[in-house]
């Protein structure tokens, strides 16, 4: 009556049209909100997904050389995109919506509360067991489902990551349909999965309505019994009527929303285990990690690297890869790094590049020791050119200028560092966009001794004090390896270089050369000056 005060008289008529009028705009109004709160929500999980999804990114990349050793890389990747993006449309989303629900559901009970206490208390015991029962029988399906799910879908994410990697020998050796069922099998999971969600989520609601109408029809009886009028039940029944209108769905969609966060709750596992391992793998023998968001700046030095005593073995493996080596590398010397395969060429290269440390012995700098924290800046001044060169799907230029932005790009130490690794004229005249040209998926149009100077010439472009080679002249033909063992020779004195290699043509011209194969100490007398 006192809302009414607010009015001018009116008669019946004009009374009922302003209060449709009312009802329509708070209807209005009440969906704008719920619009706006909508999208609010959705923005915010959105959001907080793309944080997430940066962060874990940049937290494995902050991992040690070795931590990806024992992680598949598809594995990785579903965590980065999939599971986080599972976290927040199917955990997150879910459970923001589920308060605004929950709310929804407590002040329409306490609506019905005021006009009927024992028909509102009773309809939340019973509604509320009802659901709890449901969920509660429903948990060990859930769980199977959700365990399925964390299967078929890393599983899925696995076998297409590597049927598509390794496309070239999969259709060569015709494997395509070996793969292709696996991945059907995860598939074919992840299907029946999904399709058992909907049931978990909607089965309480084909038994809800006609609970909660037969409530609905005893509470008029129960009244009806007592002598009630008819006049008088009417208007409760109408406050309780609509009360159930919009107190099911609320309640059914919390329902829908809990039982769609406990299904995808292995999304969460999977995105915690990935920063509880970040942060607590001890399976790794002293790990280093660069916490640094910029770039260090490289690392000067003047005297000589020395290996003293130097031992290192892999987890589990029987014997050291390599065992008490010293030797010494002084600046702008050269160093050749011989013998057959498993001698620990590449683990000798990795050690100098930092990407390991040894298990016995020292690495030392102008006699600093090679420490995690010296590790960013050391890596700064080194160029690296490996056996299997990595190259972006991206131009000529920026996978020579590897990591930088395009106006960060210098072209005349660009030209330099092709022209010395003995791929400019190819660039300039060979291909249509010359340095523009896209060298497709981990180069696939070009030759694999394209791939190999292309890969001389990004590391050659930062100008590094110190230039390791892995094998990088055994993808070239003998007239190409003798041009650029040239142009290595024209670098001999400006810079410190180690190769590793099979051929000895290519450690040739080394001022010191260690074979690994029959070293046990320091390096084996005898070997090579130029």
């Amino acid at each position: 009556m006192r809302f009414l005060e607010l009015f001018p008289p009116m008669q019946n008529r004009q009374l009922l049209l302003v209060a449709g009028v009312i009802a329509i705009v708070a209807l209005l109004a009440s969906n704008v909100v719920n619009l706006v709160a909508e999208y609010v929500r959705t923005r915010y999980a959105q959001n907080f997904g793309h944080w997430l999804r940066v962060r874990l990114l940049r937290r494995m990349a902050s991992q040690p050389y070795p931590y990806f050793l024992q992680r598949n890389s598809a594995d990785l990747l579903k965590k980065v995109v999939g599971d986080v993006m599972n976290y927040s449309s199917g955990v997150l989303l879910p459970l923001l919506d589920s308060v605004a629900r929950g709310l929804t559901a407590v002040l329409l009970l306490a609506t019905l509360f005021l006009v009927q206490p024992v028909i509102a208390l009773s309809a939340a015991i019973v509604l509320g067991a009802y659901y709890v029962i449901i969920f509660r029988l429903l948990a060990r399906k859930r769980r199977e489902a959700n365990e399925n799910l964390r299967t078929s879908v890393g599983g899925s994410y696995r076998e297409a990551h590597q049927m598509l990697s390794g496309i070239k020998a999969v259709k060569v050796h015709r494997a395509e349909e070996h793969f292709l069922s696996r991945f059907a099998k995860h598939s074919a999971v992840m299907a029946q999965m999904y399709a058992q969600l909907p049931v978990f989520a909607n089965s309480a609601r084909y038994l809800v309505e006609p609970l909660a109408f037969g409530g609905l029809v005893l509470a008029v009886l129960l009244l009806a019994a007592k002598g009630r009028d008819f006049s008088d039940i009417l208007p409760n029944l109408g406050v309780m009527a609509l009360a159930g209108y919009r107190l099911l769905p609320s309640l059914q969609l919390l329902y829908g929303q809990l039982t769609q966060i406990s299904t995808m709750r292995h999304a969460v596992d999977e995105v915690y285990d990935e920063f509880a391992a970040a942060e607590t793998d001890s399976s790794i023998p002293r790990v280093m990690r660069s916490d640094g968001v910029t770039p260090a700046a490289p690392f000067r030095w003047n005297d000589a690297i020395v290996l003293r005593e130097v031992s290192f073995s892999y987890p589990s493996a029987p014997r050291p890869t390599l065992d008490d080596l010293s030797l010494t590398i002084a600046k702008n010397t050269s160093l050749g790094v011989i013998g057959p395969t498993g001698s620990g060429k590449s683990t000798l290269v990795d050690l100098l590049l930092g990407l390991y440390q040894p298990t016995a012995g020292e690495i030392l700098i102008d006699g600093r020791p090679l420490t995690p924290a010296l590790v960013p800046a050391w890596q700064a001044s080194i160029g690296y050119v490996p056996q299997d060169i990595f190259l972006i799907d991206d131009t000529i230029t920026r996978n020579i200028a590897f990591g930088l932005l395009d106006n960060e790009v210098d072209a005349a130490r660009l030209r330099e560092a092709c022209d010395m690794a003995q791929i400019l004229d190819f660039i300039e005249a060979e291909v249509p966009d010359a340095f523009d040209t896209n060298v497709g998926e981990r180069g696939v149009r070009l030759s694999g001794g394209q791939r190999q100077r292309i890969g001389l010439a990004r590391a050659l472009y930062h100008r590094p004090s110190l230039l390791i080679l892995d094998e990088a002249t055994s993808a070239l033909d003998i007239a190409t390896e003798a041009k650029l063992l040239e142009a290595l020779r024209a670098l001999a004195g400006k810079l410190t270089m180690v190769v590793a290699a099979h051929r000895l043509s290519a450690v040739a011209n080394c001022d010191q050369l260690v074979d690994l194969g029959e070293v046990t100490g320091a390096v084996k007398a005898g070997y090579g000056l130029r």
